[in-house]
């Protein structure tokens, strides 16, 4: 476990076989493809002639030109570890070389003796390069190329050239002291005329973020920092440590100073334009230093998280390989059987593909969701994107969609070609219809401070009111956390706090159907933060409560977008708040809308990690208000939004603390009862609705449905996350039968 934990720590995720043969065979073995059909096509052979048995002078000036031709290929690996991709490199050139040999034995005859036992030191001394920060990664990889080209009575290669200790993405020694100049470090690839750089570079690299981890840090030295129960506790305890353990406190500090100023140095140094964005993971590094240092007509193969095509900060980068034509593949992979036994299972990784600048490629493929190596043989799967597709799909980032099906990729462009997205930031005027402005109020780690416990209050002298806190004028408020809310439900959870989970210390209590048809019950969250301090945030009171979306999901969840009205309360970033100064039935329209099953289906097209970005929410085509203040397709004699708000409100305001809503919009009685039943019809109604309103066809509409129902699981409360598709395919029949 502690060799598992501490791969974990600093990223490390060993290739699986099948991803190095994969990548080999689309990097290495395609420059040799490439080469040898170009000394073919100049010797002017046929393919069929090439293999001739019969000795001849033309095909033996062949094989001994493409003998030469494959002393020409460089190949790195600039994160090269345990050495297992440049292995795989290797083992595909000996074949080619032994391929070769072969052939010119034929041709030649004893000319070409001594060439298969010269095999080995050419392809360590002129094919192979690798970088690596760890000094026993180096080592490790220099031992296994030796013992792959181990022979008798022969000595090892030096490998000291090509296999080096350092630093790939620093060139500052005053940052790091193995910081290196990738063009001294290697001259003799750098300094080739016409083709600079690396034919191949394959990688693995580290998927660690930059800033340092506090909680992989201590993990093994100071498992009681790590394990401590909020982020304002961790970080007292490190203040604690500089007394008891300085030792310790100085190797924290010196990491602290060196993640600094690495993330500082690849910020300024221009080397990373694309990449050094935001809150850095240094694989997206690896990949635009692979971009820079291969040769133009080279490939380039890496195993990194799908982030690199969905990912706001890797925008630039994605959208340059796509514009530019140098893309040729990302296959996309879940992580469902365990390919990476250390990593989550609905984490998402990819094979990417790309080319030097001179190469170009019109026609990217493009594989997602696939579970196994196998998944890519199904020609079903294989989806072709364009750049004007990812314009039409996201426009204000460029960014990767991620299709599960040819038939998902085209519905969901149908779709874009109908609705507008939320905000479109390609606009000059009328981009952001609602007025919308997220709102994270409090950061769970940077803003811990803030954070009081029921017991620190009632040792104070407060009093608990519901799910408040007063002492006089003062009110503390209860922090809701995203885990608290399900869709129209804020009360589906209360917070409890387990110790013995460091990870995940807070965990949910489950609102029983009885409690929720209790109005009078209240949440309970785990932490309380001061009025005073909301208002700080936000500049001005919200009696009637906020519209907000949880930001912690999965594509692979049974729900990707959730969203909820909440009453007027603290909120940890993982429930973003959506503040738009609409009316209040209006907003109640848009937060049907984010519950619809039909933008869920489309949200999940989006999302390659685990994080509903704002970036992902803007893009979505969501309605402008004054959709909703059109007359009700299949209701005349009402608007659209008195439809639509009227069952949102039956939905949400179920509760006390949301009487303040009701009553602003005008709910009679402001109350409306939980009953299970009812709720499933309405949400089955307002799904129908809004698949009428995006013009979904009834077999789409059931394609969409069964989508969710293979998604679901056994153990998450269906009134929760899930409508009958029954219910909604027979809501869809009735409103359908209104509008005609």
């Amino acid at each position: 476990m502690r060799k598992s934990a501490e791969r974990k720590r600093f990223g490390i995720f060993y290739t699986p076989p099948d991803f190095t043969r994969f990548i080999v065979s689309q990097t290495v073995e395609e420059i040799i493809r490439q080469r040898w059909d170009a000394v073919r096509e100049a010797h002017r052979l046929e393919a069929d002639r090439t293999e001739s048995a019969a000795p001849s002078p033309a095909v033996a000036a062949f094989w001994r030109e493409a003998f030469e031709a494959l002393r020409t290929i460089k190949v790195c690996d600039p994160a090269c570890g345990s050495g297992v991709l440049l292995i795989g490199a290797y083992d595909a050139l000996d074949r080619a070389y032994t391929r070769a040999v072969d052939q010119l034995a034929i041709h030649e005859g004893p000319a070409a003796d001594g060439l298969e036992e010269s095999i080995p030191d050419l392809i360590l001394s002129e094919n192979l390069y690798g970088v690596d920060l760890s000094p026993q990664a180096v080592e490790i990889t220099r031992l296994a190329l030796w013992i792959r080209s181990a022979r008798r009575n022969k000595l090892l290669a030096d490998l000291s050239q090509n296999v080096v200790w350092g630093n790939s993405l620093v060139s500052d020694p005053s940052v790091h002291p193995r910081a290196m100049v990738w063009e001294e470090t290697f001259p003799d690839v750098f300094g080739r005329p016409g083709q600079p750089g690396f034919d191949c570079v394959i990688g693995n690299p580290p998927w660690e973020r930059m800033k340092l981890q506090e909680r992989e840090f201590f993990a093994f030295s100071a498992p009681e920092i790590a394990g401590a129960v909020s982020a304002a506790t961790r970080r007292t305890m490190i203040l604690e440590i500089q007394r008891s353990d300085p030792e310790l406190y100085q190797r924290y500090l010196e990491a602290q100073q060196a993640a600094d100023g690495a993330l500082a140095h690849v910020r300024s140094s221009g080397t990373f334009p694309r990449t050094a964005k935001g809150d850095i993971n240094t694989y997206v590094l690896f990949a635009e230093l692979a971009q820079r240092i291969v040769a133009p007509s080279g490939r380039v193969g890496l195993l990194v998280p799908s982030g690199i095509a969905t990912d706001a900060t890797t925008r630039e980068f994605f959208s340059d390989l796509m514009e530019s034509q140098a893309l040729i593949g990302l296959y996309d992979f879940e992580n469902r059987r365990r390919l990476f036994p250390d990593v989550d299972s609905r984490f998402k990784f990819s094979m990417l593909l790309f080319s030097g600048k001179e190469a170009k490629t019109k026609a990217v493929d493009f594989v997602f969701f696939a579970h196994r190596m196998e998944d890519l043989d199904e020609r079903s799967r294989h989806i072709s994107l364009s750049a004007k597709d990812l314009v039409l799909l996201n426009p204000n980032t460029r960014t990767c969609p991620i299709f599960r099906s040819r038939r998902d990729a085209e519905l969901t462009k149908a779709v874009y070609r109908r609705v507008p997205i939320l905000i479109d930031k390609s606009r000059r005027q009328g981009g952001n219809p609602w007025g919308i402005r997220f709102v994270t109020m409090f950061h769970q780690t940077n803003d811990a401070e803030l954070f009081r416990t029921a017991e620190e209050l009632h040792k104070e002298g407060f009093k608990l009111e519901g799910n408040r806190w007063r002492k006089g004028k003062r009110v503390l408020l209860p922090l809701y956390e995203a885990k608290m809310v399900q869709a129209y439900d804020h009360r589906a959870a209360s917070v409890v706090v387990d110790t013995e989970n460091w990870v995940r210390q807070g965990q949910t209590e489950a609102t029983t159907p009885v409690l929720h048809q209790n109005p009078e019950f209240l949440a309970q969250p785990r932490w309380w933060v001061e009025e005073s301090e909301v208002l700080g945030v936000l500049g001005k009171p919200h009696a009637r409560g906020f519209i907000g979306f949880k930001d912690i999901t999965s594509p692979t969840n049974q729900r990707t977008m959730i969203a909820a009205a909440i009453p007027w309360s603290a909120v940890t970033n993982h429930f973003p708040l959506v503040l738009t100064g609409a009316p209040e039935r209006s907003e109640l329209c848009l937060l049907a809308n984010l519950n619809a099953f039909v933008l869920d289906y489309l949200a999940r097209q989006k999302i390659g990690g685990v994080t509903l970005n704002f970036f992902i929410v803007n893009q979505l085509p969501i309605f402008p208000p004054d959709r909703y203040r059109e007359r009700c397709p299949w209701n005349p004699r009402q608007t659209l939004e008195k439809w639509v708000s009227d069952r949102v409100l039956k939905l949400t305001c179920t509760a006390e603390d949301m009487r303040p809503l009701a009553e602003a919009a005008g709910l009679e009685p402001s109350l409306h009862p939980w009953r299970p039943a009812e709720r499933l019809e309405l949400k089955a109604e307002l799904d129908a609705a809004f698949f009428l309103l995006y013009q979904l066809a009834r077999d789409d509409v059931q394609y969409v449905l069964g989508t969710f129902q293979r998604l679901r699981a056994g153990d998450e409360p269906a009134e929760r996350l899930f409508t009958d598709e029954d219910s909604v395919l027979q809501a869809y029949d009735r409103l359908s039968a209104g509008t005609r």
